[in-house]
């Protein structure tokens, strides 16, 4: 008796309960929710990674050029920090 191939089976039940679970309202707000989460969610991922990649290629700069460049990073940084402050 040959075995039946549940990989076949499973993929058609969750499809089949995928299909009916779509013409739910409920279903389709919480993947509406789910998709702008994580279109969201990447933005801010990509944003942050650009600022962290821009701050360590403007540490290799200065490391690597002379020391006006240096005080050029004091100086910003004294900045920030006056700005940062409650």
């Amino acid at each position: 008796m040959p075995r039946p191939n549940i990989i076949k089976c499973t993929g058609g039940i969750v499809l089949t309960l995928v299909g009916i679970d779509l013409y739910s309202y409920h279903v389709r707000e919480l993947l509406v929710s789910l998709a702008l989460f994580s279109v969201v969610f990447l933005l801010l991922a990509l944003v942050v990674l650009a600022a962290i990649l821009l701050w360590w290629a403007s540490e290799q700069l200065a490391s690597k050029t002379g020391p006006a460049s240096r005080r050029v990073i004091a100086f910003s940084r004294r900045l920030i920090a006056t700005y940062a402050r409650p």
